[in-house]
């Protein structure tokens, strides 16, 4: 696409042309129903977003459909489809939520969770046989929240952001190998035991702690390039 000289953005995405958008914290809003170009990012319009929110929609509407079909043919009753029915729902409550609710991500993360355990506690009332949706559904629902709400935090805390966006994402991994096990094993057995978590974590830490002293040398201007002469 050629643009005019002088132009720094482009007129359909926003992104700055060439580098010539200069500062960061640089900010361009696009009139219209395009997207819009603020601080680095571009955010998609209400149109683009309810664009998406019905590909989304019909995407999982689709494969549960799919999914109860070919279990009911098989089996005569609905048994294995109640797990991607589950995830198709919580999916579809946090595409909702974040397409249509204008709000802070932490407080939409919330609302997602609560009409998540609804669809969940609605599913487990109507199946009946199976009690795993409440039980086993809500608490790995909640740690992922958690977990990823602690994530966020931490990575809206840091000064600099770097390769250490890729540490605290292994080491969020990690806490949520761990509290998956840990509920897991409760489930299950009633006790809490772990495994293969603590391999996980051991596996992960190490790789965490490299890439924050990567992180480390090139905020102190030590150039990667030059050390290993690439």
């Amino acid at each position: 696409m050629e643009l005019e000289e002088g132009i720094a953005f482009c007129p359909l995405c926003g992104v700055p042309v060439n580098g010539q958008a200069g500062s960061e914290h640089t900010h361009f809003h696009l009139t219209g129903e395009g997207p819009q170009f603020t601080g680095g990012h571009v955010k998609m319009s209400r149109p683009q977003r309810k664009f998406t929110w019905e590909i989304a929609s019909i995407i999982l509407l689709s494969g549960a459909i799919a999914s109860i079909a070919i279990n009911l043919i098989i089996s005569k009753k609905i048994t294995w489809s109640e797990y991607p029915l589950a995830i198709s729902l919580t999916i579809f409550s946090y595409v909702s939520i974040f397409t249509f609710w204008n709000q802070k991500t932490i407080p939409r993360m919330a609302a997602g969770f609560i009409v998540s355990c609804f669809f969940l506690v609605m599913l487990d009332t109507l199946t009946r046989n199976i009690s795993w949706e409440v039980k086993l559904g809500i608490p790995l629902l909640l740690a992922s929240n958690l977990v990823m709400a602690l994530l966020i935090a931490v990575i809206r805390v840091a000064k600099y952001k770097g390769i250490n966006l890729i540490a605290y994402s292994f080491l969020g991994s990690a806490i949520l190998c761990i509290c998956i096990e840990g509920i897991l094993s409760f489930y299950r057995n009633g006790s809490f035991h772990l495994d293969w978590s603590i391999i996980v974590a051991a596996c992960t830490v190490p790789v965490s702690i490299v890439l924050f002293f990567v992180h480390f040398r090139l905020k102190r201007g030590q150039n990667l390039e030059r050390t290993f002469h690439i």
